[in-house]
């Protein structure tokens, strides 16, 4: 860098600045003229100041350029009176600067002055130098220093700073350096009605804006923090990837929709989802332990596309507020599908959330599943906390029940059906003859959405969509016969095992028609059932007297194919719920299973049924004359049994009563209160006694059944009459909320397969698990209040997050010790 580059107020001057104040005026003091003569007559700098410091040098280098200018105006060529020296040629102020830099490198403490003519000389040689060296010796452009040149664009006009332009609402403002400054930005910046960033100074400022989804008109103000959570929780919920963030489109629209949120990395998004599992977990399991008293499970296994076991565990309740819940708590990988291993690993995720009760566990007809079941009904009896020993703990699939009982009788399809399968093939094989099968739809003016599709014959609910779009199109097949004579031929002609049965006729078409109206019956019955939104446990009753009505009604059929079907659709009926075994205690080894009789109890603790006449005529109409009454009495029995059990569980007894009482009178301290207490504890022996429980049932009973409405809600109901019926409300709450399918599981299975895809095959069991479950919780929420249980909440959150802590240290040690040294 030049030493003239700087100007002189910024020369180092510490512990110097006496002495270059007196230099200065030395200098100041002889003429300009008297200076350039004694350059010229060579006499040595140094002896001009006495010194040949860094500092006096760079002065008098200054001051000798000033005086050349000087000298030059005011005497032209002249040669100054008294000099006696040769005339000094008169120089501009950057040639005098070059010369003078050159001087001073050749440490002019040290050597004799420069000759005027040698200034001369060397002006003319660098005159070049100076105009190349012009750019490079310019001063740098200072850094803008003022806040909002972040916000503004700057205008120069020939070269100078005239105006900034607001990079929000484009509207120039006067910045020049000397006569404006930034105080005009600062004041618009403040007030541009487009400025994202008006209200950071005050964060308690809001915004009233309208929220998509709400009515109304909200305030609103920015907060970083929960919108990076509210980023973590569209990760989770909408199965992004982490680094959906970096995404270009994703960076493009929130530079527009909040350019003041900093979106976070892939690994803080990592951090922050392992952070968002701690704190729903934590709020879950503070409401399970305030509102959940016993729960019902349901679980499945499920191998991943990279050959991984994961095993769910589904948690479902009815809360205090008669609010029916579904919780994943577990999506966990598994060593293998063994009953002991289902078991273990079961009773292993209830310890880990505190839940020792449970109810029932709803499972498919899996082997490894009975034996799972077996391994929990003797834990759960060992803790003394299963009801009636855990003989209806074991809850089998109502929806794969139903699927194997119509897959049975669809092994043997009648020809019809064949027919129909093979002219839809024959349409879905070709796009050509698709585009002319809809020309044909076009003519004969079918007005219909679903379009042909080709069935799976292991699927019997596919065989029901294709035979329904099919029967709609009968007369465009009839069409198309005509119009292509191809179609018949290759209907008749074989392929491999397979005889060609030729074209469906009208007999065919309505085979297809009957069969599509018998399997729609066990399709929408599927549907009703298939549902973990609200209750269903008290509908499984009569979805499966239906399914018995329909077998029924088709084994009574005059075609022999049909008849045949029903037969063998009423022996899988039967091995699951038609027959009814009387067990003897005397007898050892498997008894035979029986249906679960939680489903006859549900029905009966709906208001609307009970223990009427409709109740015992349709356990009549599914069992027979001969089996019937042992099923009814059987259910009678388990009604009561289990009112006794809950009694003696939940309903106050005399003593509890009496303590209770003296605590109160105690506390409150006098005889009114001891009154009070005394005829309250003869009023609840008169309703919670032994006696007055058995008149509690007895009394729900007695009473008229309500309407038989499609909008009953049977929660509802109970929620207002539980004060009335509080033992057999909490049986109710119990019982309602067992599940009898398991598309709780499936469905989180389909979330698993989604998450743990070819893409993300990298992510840990761990990490899956905290995915799909955070998912769930998230979309369904967890409602507690956190204002009231902060501290709680904070204390099980920081529990957990010390115990993940430690399985991964422990993890860590193992997997360091078991490589080799």
């Amino acid at each position: 860098m030049h030493l003239f580059a700087a100007p002189l107020a910024s020369v180092p001057s510490r512990g110097r600045g006496r002495r270059r104040c007196s230099t200065e005026h030395h200098i100041g003091r002889r003429p300009p003229g008297e200076l350039l003569l004694l350059l010229g007559c060579k006499i040595p700098v140094c002896k001009l100041l006495g010194s040949s410091s860094y500092l006096y040098t760079y002065i008098l280098l200054n001051m000798i350029a000033l005086a050349m200018s000087s000298e030059a105006e005011n005497m032209g060529t002249a040669t100054p009176a008294g000099a006696g020296s040769q005339a000094v040629v008169p120089m501009d102020v950057d040639k005098a600067i070059v010369v003078a830099e050159e001087v001073h490198a050749t440490k002019v403490g040290h050597a004799s002055g420069v000759a005027g003519e040698d200034i001369a000389a060397k002006a003319g040689e660098n005159d070049g130098k100076v105009k190349e060296g012009e750019k490079k010796n310019a001063r740098k452009q200072m850094a803008a220093r003022s806040e909002m040149w972040n916000h503004f664009e700057k205008i120069l006009v020939d070269g100078v700073l005239q105006m900034g332009k607001c990079n929000y609402c484009k509207t120039d403002i006067a910045a020049h350096s000397v006569t404006n400054g930034t105080t005009a930005l600062g004041k618009h910046f403040k007030a541009c009605k487009r400025n994202p960033h008006k209200n950071i100074a005050d964060d308690k400022q809001a915004v009233l804006q309208v929220t998509h989804g709400d009515s109304g008109v909200h305030a609103w103000k920015f907060d970083p923090d929960a919108i990076r959570a509210a980023f973590i929780c569209m990760l989770i919920e909408d199965e992004l990837p982490f680094a959906f963030g970096g995404k270009s489109g994703f960076r493009k629209f929130m530079s527009i929709a909040c350019p003041r949120f900093s979106i976070p990395s892939r690994r803080t998004c990592t951090r922050d989802t392992i952070g968002a599992y701690f704190e729903e977990k934590a709020k879950l399991k503070l409401f399970l332990k305030e509102n959940c008293e016993r729960v019902s499970l349901t679980t499945d296994c499920w191998t991943s596309q990279q050959q991984e076991s994961f095993m769910t565990v589904t948690a479902h309740f009815i809360c205090k507020e008669w609010k029916l819940h579904k919780k994943i708590i577990s999506f966990s990988k598994v060593k293998g599908h063994k009953g002991d291993d289902i078991g273990k690993q079961l009773q292993k995720i209830l310890i880990d959330w505190g839940l020792e009760k449970v109810m029932s566990i709803t499972v498919d007809n899996a082997t490894s599943n009975d034996g799972g079941i077996v391994y929990m009904k003797k834990e759960l009896n060992k803790a003394k906390t299963s009801i009636a020993e855990g003989k209806y703990i074991h809850m089998r699939c109502f929806a794969q029940i139903l699927n194997l009982i119509v897959t049975d009788g669809l092994k043997e399809v009648e020809p019809s059906v064949k027919r129909v399968r093979g002219a839809v093939r024959y349409m879905k094989n070709s796009p050509a003859r698709i585009a002319k099968f809809k020309e044909c739809v076009e003519l004969e003016k079918i007005e219909t959405k679903a379009f042909l599709n080709l069935d799976v014959s292991t699927r019997w609910n596919s065989t029901f969509f294709m035979l329904q779009a099919a029967v709609s199109y009968e007369k465009v097949f009839v069409r198309y016969t005509d119009e292509d004579p191809y179609f018949a031929i290759d209907l008749l002609s074989d392929k491999g095992k397979e005889k060609g049965l030729g074209v469906p006729d009208e007999n065919d078409w309505e085979s297809c028609r009957k069969m599509a109206d018998f399997l729609g019956h066990f399709a929408d019955l599927t549907t009703r059932v298939s549902t973990s939104l609200y209750v269903t446990t008290n509908s499984c009753f009569h979805e499966i007297g239906e399914v018995n009505l329909l077998v029924k009604s088709w084994m009574e059929s005059d075609d022999g194919m049909q008849k045949a079907m029903a037969q063998r659709m009423k022996d899988k009926y039967d091995k699951y719920w038609g027959n009814w075994y009387e067990h003897d205690p005397s007898k050892k080894g498997k008894e035979k299973e029986n249906i679960n009789l939680m489903i006859f109890i549900a029905a009966l603790l709906d208001p609307r049924y009970k223990l009427s006449e409709y109740t015992q005529f349709a356990i009549l109409e599914m069992y027979g004359d001969d089996k019937g009454p042992k099923v009814w009495a059987a259910v009678n029995s388990c009604l009561r049994d289990l009112f006794e059990e809950y009694r003696v569980k939940y309903a106050p007894t005399v003593e509890s009563s009496q303590v209770s009482d003296l605590v109160q009178a105690e506390a409150s301290g006098g005889r009114a209160s001891l009154m009070k207490s005394l005829i309250a504890k003869k009023m609840r022996l008169n309703t919670g006694g032994s006696s007055s429980s058995k008149s509690e049932i007895d009394k729900f009973l007695a009473e008229e059944p309500e309407d038989d409405s499609p909008k009953f809600d049977i929660l509802a109901w109970w929620k207002v009459n539980s004060s009335r019926f509080p033992v057999l409300a909490c049986l109710a709450r119990d019982v309602l909320a067992i599940p009898i399918l398991t598309v709780a599981s499936e469905s989180a299975f389909s979330t698993g397969g989604r998450v743990l895809d070819d893409f993300r095959t990298s992510l840990t069991p761990f990490m899956v698990k905290a995915l799909v479950c955070t998912q769930d919780w998230l979309r369904h929420g967890t409602p507690i209040d956190i204002a009231e249980n902060t501290e709680e909440l904070s204390k099980l959150e920081q529990e957990l997050i010390a115990e993940y802590k430690e399985k991964k240290a422990k993890a860590t040690k193992t997997m360091t010790s078991k490589k080799p040294a």
